[in-house]
């Protein structure tokens, strides 16, 4: 929070005197909440308002910063100069942040800051989609929010994930929710792994995505299974699934082979009504049962791989109503076997046929697709002993 104290003199910026009047007006304070609050540790350049439950646990801590008026933006409305606490501390780091420049014998340092110029920026691109940015930001968050819930570790900011949705609605302000959620998942692993892309308003030698700097390979790799999972769930959602199912956080591991159709841009929005099922025929051998997959009760429960002699699967479309343009096919083992495989091949599988090498519950999908997006898809378990 910014308490503004008046404008900037480059000759007299000491705000601690100010600080210690309004932490003095503290008893005044009403606390609207069934928690109780405290002022944290009495600092030279901000002071903290903590939350805390009945077990003495901080629930939420609120930072106020002192702030000079510096100047006006594009909008003439004014910037303002801060402490650099505010732009890269928080809470417990803000603390070490102070004790560090103790013990260096340095000054806190001030930056410019135009927090009025992303709200006007925001609030118009707000306006002229009709709302579709804020709601898309608020869909990114809640699943943000999710996931430092399940890993405080990986936290990715939300003014970052405001600016990058903002950069979508303007570039194009024609775009729906889905298609920008779409967009920023999609995108998601590049942006963790090319930090400093988007400029600081207030200063152009910064920026606002600095952060990601400081995350390891393992965050990266955390995020990004995360961000699987939830084009996963995403890919399978139906009427009989929850808003709250898609943005429980799946930690998918996938192997290094398999492909999702949303790896090629590819949405789903599955029609219900339209008639699509493959199925795979198994072709003869002499002494094994052959036959359609899906029609052969003997099969249902399972190929004998045809000891010496490789047992053969064609994998074709059996019904199909649909108005589809391509079809692409997704052959995927069990992840114990020697080749997991899961890849996505237009067509057809990528041999055709198949063959039983490989013992496990392996399974075979087919896509159709009308105008890049997915409309219908049909599945076959094959279990090979």
């Amino acid at each position: 929070m910014l308490y503004v104290i008046g404008n900037w003199d480059e000759n007299s910026h000491d705000p601690s005197t100010v600080l210690q009047n309004l932490a003095s007006r503290f008893n005044d304070y009403v606390n609207p909440t069934s928690y109780s609050v405290e002022l944290g540790p009495p600092q030279s350049h901000s002071i903290t308002i903590l939350f805390k439950d009945n077990a003495g646990k901080e629930i939420l801590s609120i930072d106020i910063v002192p702030t000079y008026i510096f100047s006006k933006n594009e909008f003439n409305e004014d910037t303002y100069k801060v402490p650099e606490i505010a732009r890269r501390r928080h809470g417990k780091k803000r603390t070490q942040y102070y004790q560090e420049l103790s013990l260096q014998h340095k000054e806190m340092g001030w930056v410019v800051s135009d927090p009025r110029g992303y709200i006007h920026v925001a609030s118009e691109t707000d306006t002229v989609t009709g709302g579709e940015f804020r709601k898309t930001a608020k869909v990114v968050k809640r699943w943000k929010n999710n996931l430092v819930a399940e890993d405080e570790n990986l936290k990715l900011q939300s003014f970052h994930i405001e600016q990058v949705i903002t950069n979508y609605f303007r570039e194009n302000n024609s775009l729906e929710i889905f298609d920008a959620v779409f967009n920023f998942f999609l995108e998601l692993p590049e942006i963790i792994d090319n930090p400093n892309q988007i400029k600081d308003r207030a200063n152009n030698g910064k920026f606002i995505d600095d952060y990601l700097e400081q995350f390891t390979d393992e965050q990266k790799s955390k995020i990004r299974s995360a961000r699987d999972g939830f084009f996963i769930k995403l890919e399978s959602f139906g009427e009989n699934n929850s808003i709250e199912q898609l943005f429980e956080i799946l930690f998918y591991s996938r192997k290094p082979t398999e492909e999702f159709l949303f790896d090629k841009g590819i949405k789903t929005f599955i029609d219900n009504s339209l008639k699509f099922r493959i199925d795979g025929f198994v072709k003869p051998l002499s002494g094994f049962t052959s036959g359609w997959l899906t029609e052969t009760p003997h099969l249902q429960n399972g190929l004998t791989r045809g000891g010496t002699k490789k047992r053969y699967i064609e994998f074709r479309i059996r019904k199909n109503e649909t108005p589809a343009e391509e079809y692409r096919w997704k052959v995927k083992n069990s992840d114990t076997c020697f080749q997991p495989r899961g890849e996505i091949t237009l067509n057809r599988t990528r041999n055709d046929p198949e063959s039983t090498e490989y013992a496990g519950n392996h399974y075979v999908e087919c896509y159709a697709i009308k105008n890049g997006d997915c409309i219908a898809r049909s599945k076959v378990p094959v279990k090979i002993l």
